[in-house]
């Protein structure tokens, strides 16, 4: 730790326009004045003691003065990698096991913009059924369960939850393994959190759909309302057929209307969030997750083959036009959300295991599911991203499609 200078004339305010504060040298001499004031204007050590703390503490300091207001904006602003994390709870309960934590059982070193719960659910396909753990997240605030800051924070802008009959996630125990979770007794929550930035957004667009048509203004409306190029699309849909003629339309109409590559994925989830089901008829349901702006980027493809060899080919394939494009990737500002098919899990390779050996130690969030979505979204000849001239196959099956999201 540097030594603290005599006095100091540092400001944290941008203007520069805060007095100076002085200490006197003499260590006999005791100081009298304002050491709250005089602590905030050393930015050197405020900057290393503020280093240790979480989000949740940094954003209790932002109350106290202007000066650590300032200062945790800027330190706050230089964490952008993002965090996952999982959570237990018993079968039946919305309660962890004892003892209940009584604090902030998620430890968040970032400020987060969007958060990503996919919780592993048992039952069958069952439109209406819902991830009853992500919605309380969302829903509820009283002592039976964890107060919405600990989880999902104010600044949080974008809560995508997801529910299916099979997650794959990152556990971070000494061997940093990927879990696959099933039908089970505890019910498992794996989380991932994207940070507070400026230069990307995350934003979801919702259908509940009950007819034999769509109407295509809406959809129109909302894509057209952001003029920043999307770099990628999740798509997560449940139910009747023409929902596929409104996840073709979506794409037609992005890939008409940029220039700029983009990624696609999904699959059909047996477990997504929307408000106020219709009572009979079991409805549709589209959920477009959408990436946009200069600071994210985003790649997708699909694995088809049956062999590991053949996988990990075309892996390869990919992992050669992201290092053209994108570079190396940073492993804390990386994520890979994949979708399995069910029918691919009882296979004997494991899509999700040579995906973590093509990409080391990025974090993979998978589901188990049917109705895949994706494409190559570059020439594998050329690497370059034509999708005008070609046409798309978008719906698949009995494979695996992901996306790879990295922010700057």
């Amino acid at each position: 730790m540097e030594d603290l200078p005599s006095s100091s004339s540092y400001s944290l305010d941008s203007n520069n326009t805060s007095k100076s504060v002085d200490i006197p040298t003499d260590p006999h001499s005791p100081y009298s004045g304002d050491f709250g004031e005089y602590f905030s204007e050393q930015y050197s050590v405020l900057k290393l003691v503020l280093s240790y703390l979480n989000y949740y503490d940094l954003n209790t300091l932002r109350e106290v003065n202007s000066s650590l207001k300032i200062a945790t904006d800027i330190l706050l602003k230089k964490r952008t990698w993002i965090q996952a994390a999982s959570l237990n709870y018993m079968h039946g309960t919305d309660h962890r096991p004892e003892p209940i934590h009584s604090g902030h059982f998620i430890d968040l070193r970032i400020e987060p913009k969007v958060l990503f719960t996919f919780e592993g659910m048992a039952g069958g396909p069952s439109s209406r059924s819902r991830p009853k753990i992500c919605m309380r997240l969302r829903d509820r605030n009283d002592n039976r369960f964890f107060p919405r800051s600990d989880i999902v924070p104010k600044s949080v802008k974008t809560f995508v939850p997801v529910g299916a009959k099979g997650i794959i996630y990152p556990d971070k125990n000494e061997k940093n393994e990927l879990i696959t979770v099933q039908t089970m007794m505890h019910k498992k929550l794996a989380l991932l959190y994207l940070p507070t930035t400026n230069s990307y957004d995350v934003s979801v667009f919702t259908r509940v759909v009950t007819s034999d048509s769509f109407a295509q203004e809406p959809i129109l409306e909302f894509f057209q309302s952001d003029p920043r190029p999307i770099r990628g699309i999740i798509f997560l849909k449940v139910g009747a057929p023409h929902i596929d003629g409104m996840i073709r339309f979506i794409v037609k109409m992005v890939s008409n209307n940029q220039s700029e590559p983009f990624a696609l994925s999904g699959g059909h989830v047996s477990s997504l969030d929307y408000d106020n089901p219709p009572k009979k008829n079991i409805p549709g349901v589209l959920k477009a997750i959408i990436f946009r702006g200069d600071g994210i980027h985003c790649v997708s493809d699909f694995i088809s083959s049956t062999t590991d060899d053949g996988v990990l080919e075309g892996l390869k394939l990919t992992a050669l036009h992201v290092d053209k494009t994108i570079g190396k990737l940073n492993i804390h500002k990386t994520f890979i959300m994949m979708f399995q098919c069910v029918d691919r899990h009882s296979l004997p390779i494991e899509d999700n295991t040579l995906i973590a050996k093509v990409f080391p130690n990025i974090p993979i969030f998978g589901m188990q599911t049917w109705g895949e979505i994706g494409f190559r979204s570059f020439k594998s000849n050329e690497f370059k991203f034509a999708p005008k001239k070609r046409k798309l196959s978008i719906m698949h099956s009995v494979k695996t499609t992901y996306i790879i999201v990295t922010i700057d």
